[in-house]
Order: structure tokens, then sequence, then C-alpha cells
């Protein structure tokens, strides 16, 4: 369902009244009962005399040059400069409202900007020609014309003015209880009594008028993080706490794995200082450990090799191992043989053991040959 809220503000005496309009149709409510629509946006209509209205005759243009023309339009009819004014354009009845921007700032401090939608003077606020009464002020809506609200005194003094006006013509008197003694014996005037306030603007609600609304431009509201803060504060805090606790957990977890951590180091020397007791221990630890135990590894792989090809030498004729040269990453022997024939016997027959054998240089040394085998993996 559409809502709106509209509050009629009296200036005079800091009154409200509030109605509550549904799809259309609009009922009193009390100022506690807006308490149920926060997200209602309200429409202020003013009852005050900040305003003065002119009758304007714009040039034939834009309406951004017929904003411009406006000051030298006026200037004439002004009693302060004219940058001291607020102007509000009715451009399709050709009224211009003027307020003094002091003022202004004086009225919008009794009023929540932040959860209001506009804020019109209520002479300006109606689609129909209104005479108000309220007791001593006064509410005139002569729409294309003249909008007035004053004192009941100076109106007085607008009644020929009035009667110009309606030409034969019948205005409707909204009246708060008592009729003027000054206004009874106006024949163009037909008055109706209400007996309370909520009776009179039950019968007068006034219209949103969006060009009139104060609160654009200077006025404006600007976003209000402070309430937005405590809409939202606690999906605010909530959050806070939920990374807080992820955030000490982190914490907890990092030191638990850096306590561990120092254990298994310490472990982890005391093990290599009883496996390795000849050698130091550097900063890199794991390097070091991984590079001993390559070493071994490698040193007991050349003792298994020498053996099986010492073995193989060993049961053939006319060929004898002399030599053997290793390092940490290569192995090679010399053999001493009759001829070249025997050494590639035993590179063949040691090719079907798995083991690579290479022949490397080789020279003779009397009648004997002697050659360098360098052995790979196997």
């Amino acid at each position: 369902m559409n809502k709106l809220i509209y509050v009629i503000y009296n200036y005079y005496s800091k009154e409200k009244l509030f109605f509550l309009e549904t799809d259309g149709k609009k009922n009193i409510i009390s100022e506690n009962e807006i308490n149920n629509f926060p997200r209602v946006q309200k429409n202020f209509f003013l009852i005050s005399d900040l305003f003065n209205s002119f009758e304007i005759k714009l040039p034939d243009t834009s309406l951004a040059n017929q904003k411009k023309a406006i000051p030298f339009l006026i200037e004439d009819q002004l009693l302060d400069e004219g940058e001291n004014y607020s102007k509000y354009l009715n451009n399709e009845e050709g009224i211009l409202l003027l307020a003094k921007k002091n003022d202004l700032e004086e009225l919008i401090k009794d009023i929540d900007l932040f959860s209001t939608s506009s804020l019109q003077p209520m002479e300006a606020s109606f689609e129909e020609d209104k005479l108000i009464i309220i007791r001593d002020k006064v509410i005139v809506a002569l729409n294309k014309k003249w909008y007035w609200s004053g004192n009941l005194e100076i109106f007085e003094s607008y009644l020929p003015y009035l009667e110009e006006y309606s030409k034969n013509q019948i205005i409707q008197c909204h009246v708060l209880e008592k009729i003027p003694e000054a206004l009874k014996s106006k024949n163009f005037l037909k008055f109706k009594s209400h007996k309370d306030i909520q009776s009179l603007w039950s019968e007068n609600i006034p219209d949103i008028k969006k060009e009139i609304n104060i609160l654009k431009g200077t006025f404006e509201p600007k976003i209000d993080w402070l309430k937005k803060f405590k809409e939202w504060k606690i999906l605010f805090y909530t959050s806070i706490a939920v990374y807080s606790i992820f955030l000490f957990s982190a914490l907890i977890q990092i030191s638990a794995l850096s306590i561990s951590n120092y254990q298994f180091k310490n472990q982890l020397s005391g093990i290599f200082n009883e496996k390795f007791p000849n050698e130091t221990l550097r900063n890199d630890l794991i390097s070091q450990v991984n590079n001993l135990v390559n070493i071994n590894s490698f040193t007991k792989k050349n003792l298994d090799l020498l053996g099986l090809i010492s073995n193989e030498i060993s049961i053939m004729d006319n060929i004898s191992l002399i030599s053997i040269n290793s390092d940490s990453n290569k192995l090679s022997i010399e053999v001493e043989a009759t001829d070249y024939q025997e050494i590639e016997n035993l590179v063949r027959l040691m090719a079907n053991s798995g083991v690579d054998i290479s022949i490397g240089s080789s020279r003779r040394s009397n009648n004997l040959l002697i050659g360098e085998l360098d052995v790979g993996n196997f």
C-alpha cells in the first residue's frame, strides 16, 4: 500500500496535526502513531507569514533563462538585496514565492529534515481557491493570482481587492469556530464554521506541489550518517564481533604452530646430533640433513656396484681390477686386459646384470691394455 504522512505545521503556535494517507484515503493520526511508520516520508505544510507572492510575467524563453531574469523583474518590489531571498517559481501559474533565507534557516531547525520529503507554504498548496480563517490568522489561495498568509487585521485591508477578484463569484470561506465581525457583511464570502481544527483541515487537505518544495537546493537535507549508523549499528557491532573472533582464533593457531615448530626443531636437532655426531649443525638444518643422507646413500650404492663388478672380474680370465676412483658424484675403475675385446666382454656382461658401464680412455702398458671404465646407475 502507498502511504504518505501530511503534517499541518502552525509556525506561530508550533502545533502540528498529522494525517496518514493510505492509497488516497486520508485519516487523522496522533503524533505517537507516527512512530509506527518510521519509513514513511512526511510532507510538511507550513502556516506562517514568512512568504510573499508575486504574479510575474516571464519572458517567452527556456526555464533556465526565465530563472535568470527573475531578479531583474522583482528588484523594485524587494525591501532587501535579492540574494537574501529564496525564490520558488510556480511556472504554470506564473506565481513567484519569496522568503528570507534567515527566516527559513530558523524554521527548519524545528523540523526533522531527514524524515521529511517536502516542506511548502500552506497558501500555495491548493489546486482550487481557498480562504481559511483560524482565529486571527488567515490563509488566502487564489490560484494563478495571489497566495497570502498573515494576520486578520492586515487581511481586512485586502478585502476590496478580494471583492474585485471574485466578480460576483462566491468564495468559500472555512472558519474555525467564530466568523470575524468585519467579514460577516461580505456577500461574496460563503462561510462554513468548524468546531475544531481537525474538522477544518479534514475538509481542506492541501496538495503536494513539487515546484514549491522548500527542501531543494540550499535547504536540501544531506545524508544523515548518524541515523544510518544507528539503523545498522547492530549489524556493524555483530560484524566487528565475528571478525574479532576469527582474528583471535587465527592468533591462537599461529601461536600454537610457532610453539609446535620450535619443539619440532629441538627434536630434529637432537636427532641430528645423535645420527651425525661429527657434523656441525648449521642454520638450514633440513638441507644439511638431506645432503648427508644423499651422500651416505650414494656411498652405499657405490659399494654395492664395486662388489658386483669385482666379483665378475674375478671369474673372468685375462682381465683384472687395478684401481678405483670415486667422489660424491662419479665412480670409475681401471682394468688391465690382454686385449680390447676382454674389456668389451666385461661391459656386455655387466649390462646383462643391469649395470651401465661405458668405456673411457685406454692405453698400452707393455703387452697389456689398461682401460678406464665409467660406472653408471643400475
